[in-house]
């Protein structure tokens, strides 16, 4: 086992530990607990034997919302379970390292354990002090901290006492796993609901104030509202009806309770009861709901098979039959309907705007339908073939497990075709919660453009989802979600698998490094496209290393050291003289154990060392040249020596001969001027 930093922990029996941190029972499970995908097991304070604990093991495909427990446990309200901490453990029924939450364990049971289960009945009063008063203040302290729950329902609500009669109902835990993941349709807003769970996004606080109406209207009729039908039949009562009238079905309500379902069940946020709202109802203010107003057409449209009478769910049938909704708009049904039937010039003008091409792009029938879609129905999901989400559940959706290339695609194509911004336009005042998405996703435009390490779709992935860990299969089983546990499982694998890290770097380790450095690394990456130069693929693998363990504040890394220095062998092959390479390489061997990765590269990619081996190498080439020029020379005289005695001695004597004419010329000369 191993703790945050990397270090052995203990496994004794069923235990598993860490030095500084709660004991989790692995052999002891609390299926009554479980929050799925996270499974419960007993924990234990070392510091507090006495303190009831549990620990959630959270699936690390489906990441938790691990950033938000700091600031959730400053929330201490009788009304929520306490989250108490978050780490990283290595997990033996796993076989693998896994996120594991501790919350303090709630003294009595579930309020019901599958949705469908019949609920316990109480008095209004009951459930006006032991549920709304102590939920409400519990998610006002939430909003105060600028988190939302999203994961209000009956089955994620527990009693504070083994005995029911008095007890207070608590929220359940909502981090263990992506926000809205597991709760039905009729828990959800008519936008949320829409798109699929896992593209559902954190939402606002408005969001959990319908989930709590609709628990509210659960306790009061003692079942969960919708039993007995599908959630698209859920939520096509929803579109049809309104959300309250769809989830009463003629259940009766007293006129005071009748006054909170029916305010935290309007469909218009702007409607929709308020904390301050549900705070003067407490107080014994009655306040007047108002009538839920729906646009329903005079008669029905027919598509898919369905009689639609609403132009939202006209727009979610056309996203569910996206094949065959342009059809429709093409010959005009759509038009016809909504100038004869709907009678609403409001989504007629907004139709005819998404029909009109968008100016210097490329129009297709998919982009438009698009359009046509956002302008039917401006506050649903943005949807694009099979693509769906709300604005900040984008991320969550491209990053969930099993993304295919189709989703991505099409994601891209949202980008593209600029709908976002079109949403926007739709919106009128009610988008003005959205401009900050408007810049978000154009800044990852530039990343899809490119193909190259650090950009494309996993930048992306990275860049929108800051707890998201790195999803590179070397890293499979570890769970790596900053740069102090990508050095950490780096060091595990260079001891249990060294071989996978000869090239360490992929295109997931890339993104996720780029986008939590900000672009300290597009030198580095550059350089590992270059395959022609293994010394330079070596050093950039190795830099890069380095840059992650600065990053991780320079703990020591010995193993990974050691796997660095296998790296780096064809940049120490760089050096030429044989006895330079041999004395770097017994260096790299004893600077290695020291575990920093900057020490070995200043030693192998030193400018000033391979200056001076050049400079030794073309010194020794010259003379080298030299001796051999000597040594050739001395070669031909010994086998040209006959050949050379002749040629000297005829150069001898033609020299002595040119003396002996010059003599005898100067004589004759001093003979004929003297007489």
């Amino acid at each position: 086992m191993a703790d945050e930093n990397g270090q052995p922990g203990e496994q004794l029996g069923g235990t598993v530990s860490t030095q500084d941190w709660f004991d989790v029972f692995s052999d002891q499970p609390l299926k009554e607990f479980d929050s799925p995908p996270a499974l419960a097991y007993v924990a234990a304070d070392v510091n507090n034997a006495g303190r009831e604990l549990l620990a959630l093991v959270c699936d690390p495909k489906q990441p938790p919302r691990h950033e938000q427990v700091s600031t959730m446990h400053r929330i201490d309200q009788p009304g929520l379970v306490r989250v108490v901490d978050w780490k990283v453990l290595d997990w033996p029924l796993e076989g693998r390292r896994c996120p594991v939450l501790i919350y303090e364990r709630p003294r009595g049971k579930r309020v019901i354990d599958s949705i469908d289960s019949p609920i316990q009945i109480a008095s209004e009063e009951i459930i006006t002090q032991n549920f709304i008063k102590p939920v409400t203040a519990a998610l006002r302290d939430i909003d105060h901290q600028n988190l939302t729950h999203r994961a209000v329902r009956p089955t994620n609500l527990f009693y504070d006492s083994v005995s029911t009669a008095q007890a207070t109902i608590m929220l359940g835990e909502c981090l263990s796993a992506p926000p809205a993941i597991n709760q039905p349709a009729a828990y959800e807003t008519v936008e949320t609901s829409m798109a699929p769970t896992n593209g559902r996004g954190l939402g606002l606080i408005s969001d959990d104030l319908y989930s709590f109406g609709v628990c509210i209207l659960a306790l009061l009729i003692g079942q969960s509202p919708g039993i007995g039908m599908s959630d698209d039949e859920i939520l096509s009562a929803k579109l049809e009806r309104g959300s309250y009238n769809a989830l009463i079905s003629g259940h009766r309500l007293s006129l005071t309770m009748l006054e909170i379902v029916r305010g935290l069940l309007m469909d218009d946020v702007d409607e929709r009861w308020t904390l301050d709202d549900i705070d003067l109802w407490l107080a014994g203010r009655r306040l007047s709901p108002k009538q839920q107003e729906m646009s329903r057409a005079t008669q029905a449209f027919s598509f898919g098979g369905k009689n639609i009478l609403t132009r939202r769910n006209v727009a979610r049938v056309f996203g569910e039959n996206w094949d065959s909704a342009v059809e429709p708009v093409r010959g005009g049904l759509l038009d016809e309907w909504l100038r004869r039937s709907l009678g609403n010039e409001e989504a007629i003008e907004a139709v005819n705007t998404a029909k009109e091409p968008i100016v210097g792009g490329i129009e297709t029938d998919d982009r438009m339908l698009a359009r046509i879609i956002i302008a039917l129905d401006p506050l649903g999901p943005i949807r694009f073939k099979n693509f769906s989400a709300t604005l900040d559940g984008i991320g969550y959706l491209i990053a969930a497990p099993g993304g295919d290339k189709d989703l991505h695609k099409n994601f891209s194509e949202v980008l593209k075709a600029d709908l976002i911004s079109f949403a926007y336009k739709m919106m009128g005042k009610a988008g003005d919660d959205i401009t900050r998405f408007i810049s978000l996703y154009d800044q990852m435009i530039p990343f899809l453009a490119h193909s190259e390490l650090g950009q494309g779709f996993e930048r992306v992935i990275y860049e929108l989802n800051p707890n998201v860990p790195c999803q590179s299969p070397l890293l499979e089983s570890e769970y790596v979600y900053d740069m102090i546990e990508m050095l950490d499982a780096f060091e595990r694998i260079a001891i249990a698998n060294p071989d996978t890290l000869i090239e360490p770097v992929d295109s997931h380790i890339a993104a996720f490094i780029v986008a939590r450095m900000k672009g300290g690394i597009m030198t580095e990456l550059r350089e590992l496209q270059n395959r022609s130069d293994p010394a330079i693929l070596a050093i950039a693998n190795v830099r890069i290393l380095g840059h992650v363990q600065e990053q991780a504040g320079s703990a020591a890394a010995p193993n990974l050291c050691k796997i660095a220095v296998k790296i780096l062998d064809p940049a120490v092959e760089r050096f030429r003289s044989r006895r330079q390479r041999e004395q770097v390489r017994k260096r790299l061997s004893e600077i290695s154990k020291d575990g920093r990765l900057a020490d070995i590269l200043r030693l192998v990619d030193n400018s000033k060392y391979l200056e001076s081996d050049r400079s030794d190498n073309d010194k020794a080439v010259k003379e080298f040249a030299n001796s051999i020029q000597a040594m050739q020379r001395m070669e031909f005289e010994k086998t040209h020596r006959p050949e050379l005695a002749k040629v000297i001695g005829a150069e001898i004597s033609a020299f002595f001969s040119l003396i002996l004419s010059m003599i005898v010329l100067i004589s004759m000369g001093v003979y004929w001027i003297l007489g």
